[in-house]
């Protein structure tokens, strides 16, 4: 018997397919997935046009994205941060949030919806991403950009391809200049600090980093290079701040702090 007679079109199939191939990373957030999203536009409208709206753009590149060839890991990965990304919108609506309603998800007449694009600019992204650790805050970047009309589409776009571009120990970085205060970081810079291994320079390097993109600051100093990183006076600004927020970076363990902590004592 096929799908069809069973009463499961073969997009739904796909779906379910894709966010099921997704387990892997996003565990028990299959399940609300499945139903807020697998179950289409008809079962999210029971939470309002905004859940209606976000259902039907993660279903409709879920379904491009479930047609194209994938590796076993771009499975795994899209699948992943697709249900994480509808779960997670799913837990919000049913919490009595609302989404944004500034056109968002409105299709355009000479285009596609702006939620389209961007759910497909981070699942592309997250399809690519080796760093699987990634992935989570992805699917978070998606559901915060789909409450926030502070964040328009580019700034969306931008969002997202700094995620891509930032390590993960990049992204713990950010965190731990939000959370210093709970460590005992370094006091001084490493002008006079004398021979260094390779974990710390490398750490400081990517201190660096994200201090030259203008997402953290040392406290006011002028940083030239690595050795000019202050660790205990590490501050999250600017764009560094939104990709914090947007991407949830308050949830990274603290336990993948430690190593990084380690070398910047």
């Amino acid at each position: 018997m096929s799908e069809k007679e069973n009463g499961v079109s073969d997009e739904s199939a796909g779906i379910r397919w894709l966010i099921s191939s997704g387990a892997e990373i996003a565990g028990g957030a299959v399940g609300g997935a499945l139903g807020f999203l697998a179950g289409g536009p008809a079962g999210a409208a029971l939470l309002g046009a905004g859940g209606a709206a976000a259902a039907m753009a993660l279903n409709h590149i879920g379904k491009e994205a479930s047609e194209r060839l994938l590796g076993q890991r771009e499975t795994i990965r899209v699948g992943g941060v697709l249900a994480l990304a509808a779960g997670e919108i799913n837990q919000r609506l049913e919490a009595g949030e609302k989404t944004r309603t500034d056109g968002f998800f409105d299709q355009k007449q000479n285009g596609r919806p702006d939620t389209e694009e961007v759910a497909e600019s981070i699942l592309l992204k997250s399809q690519r991403e080796p760093e699987e650790k990634k992935i989570p805050y992805m699917a978070h970047l998606f559901s915060s950009v789909s409450f926030d009309a502070e964040i328009g589409v580019y700034m969306a776009h931008q969002i997202s391809k700094i995620a891509e571009q930032l390590t993960y120990r990049q992204l713990c970085i950010l965190k731990l200049a939000v959370v210093k205060d709970s460590f005992k970081l370094r006091q001084e810079d490493y002008r006079n600090y004398g021979q260094f291994n390779k974990d710390l320079f490398q750490v400081l390097y990517e201190c660096l980093d994200l201090y030259h993109r203008g997402f953290m600051n040392f406290g006011g100093g002028v940083a030239f290079g690595p050795t000019d990183v202050l660790p205990g006076k590490m501050t999250v600004q600017g764009l560094g701040a939104d990709v914090f927020n947007l991407m949830k970076l308050n949830l990274i363990p603290n336990e993948d702090l430690i190593p990084i902590v380690a070398q910047l004592k």
